[in-house]
């Protein structure tokens, strides 16, 4: 559905978390010391690995705007010993697509996806958990809307993005507070659709998180109902790899090495929220501010680390709410896509 049908379409019928996390020692990465960990961990039965071998490798990663890709000049980790391929996409299904086609390697996504990657047999394994944020993600209303709880939005509308964090936050708000979709008037909208719907007046809320909510809030009068996703979402995502990059040993070694780089940027970037900040500004033409306040708000440090029993079973209890709200056709185990090891 189109946002120019939106109109017709509507004619029918906690408190924040705390930042207690600790930071993850500082650890520094040298050219030489890489290499030679990449060959005696993975490289071992494979000949003569050398650095010149290496650079013959390509790994391509999907970007986004708040990717670390975006980042790993400041940090310092940008001097890769192989070639780095970023694919820009906006996410979602399209990233599963690339993974489908053989075209990306490695690439970042939340809770949602791993299930529909393997109901549509998607070629995809998860190496590690980047601990993200719970604050500033839910629902916001119009300015001047009447509604001053979520269970206030009954017969309302409200705009989400299907198969999404955000499709999740509705469904999982909707059973907290005793409610079905069908209760509200909610229209699956894509992202950039969804969020001209709700600035234009054709909504009444959205299911929104991040900057782009922030930027809702404060620049077009949006006014928060449910500002934080605590008890609902753990926050976690995920770092996955193509299969067949982590069977060759060369791209095996580059993933390994690039995985550690993005720790190690996710690192700086708690380290220097200002210096994040304005680059982050520059890349999406946003004010600074937002991104300072997006930082100075999060629930916790955005690391990541490697796959524990927690985050296991966090994706799975996810996997499982899918198949119970029916957006995939069956319970999914997903014990079989972790891969640990590689951190």
């Amino acid at each position: 559905m189109g946002l120019a049908q939106l109109p017709a379409l509507l004619g029918r019928d906690r408190p924040r978390a705390a930042r207690s996390a600790r930071l993850m020692p500082r650890q520094l990465y040298s050219r030489r010391a890489l290499l030679a960990g990449a060959g005696a961990l993975t490289l071992a039965g494979c000949g003569a690995a050398t650095e010149r071998a290496l650079s013959d490798v390509t790994l391509s990663v999907w970007r986004y705007k708040t990717t670390a890709g975006n980042f790993m000049a400041a940090a310092g980790q940008a001097d890769t010993p192989y070639q780095v391929r970023y694919v820009d996409l906006p996410g979602g299904p399209l990233v599963l697509n690339a993974y489908a086609a053989g075209a990306l390697d490695y690439a970042y996504m939340s809770e949602i996806p791993p299930a529909f990657a393997l109901q549509s047999g998607t070629p995809l394994r998860l190496i590690a958990t980047h601990q993200g944020d719970v604050n500033n993600s839910g629902v916001l209303v119009v300015k001047g809307s009447s509604a001053r709880r979520f269970s206030d939005l009954r017969g309302r509308t409200i705009a989400y993005t299907p198969n999404t964090n955000n499709h999740y936050y509705l469904l999982k708000l909707l059973e907290a507070h005793d409610l079905r979709l069908s209760d509200m008037q909610a229209v699956g909208l894509p992202a950039n659709d969804a969020n001209a719907a709700f600035t234009r007046g054709h909504v009444e809320a959205i299911v929104t998180g991040g900057i782009s909510a922030l930027l809702t809030e404060s620049l077009l009068g949006g006014r928060w109902i449910v500002r934080s996703v605590a008890g609902l979402y753990s926050g976690n995502f995920c770092i996955s790899a193509h299969p067949a990059a982590l069977a060759d040993p060369l791209k095996r070694a580059a993933i390994r090495d690039y995985l550690r780089r993005e720790q190690a940027t996710w690192q700086w970037i708690e380290r220097n929220p200002e210096r994040w900040a304005a680059l982050s500004a520059t890349l999406s033409s946003q004010p600074a501010a937002l991104f300072q306040r997006l930082a100075r708000e999060a629930s916790r440090p955005a690391l990541i680390v490697p796959p524990a029993k927690a985050a296991i079973a966090s994706l799975q209890h996810v996997a499982d709410d899918l198949a119970r709200f029916a957006l995939v056709r069956d319970r999914f185990d997903l014990s079989a896509l972790w891969e640990p090891g590689l951190i």
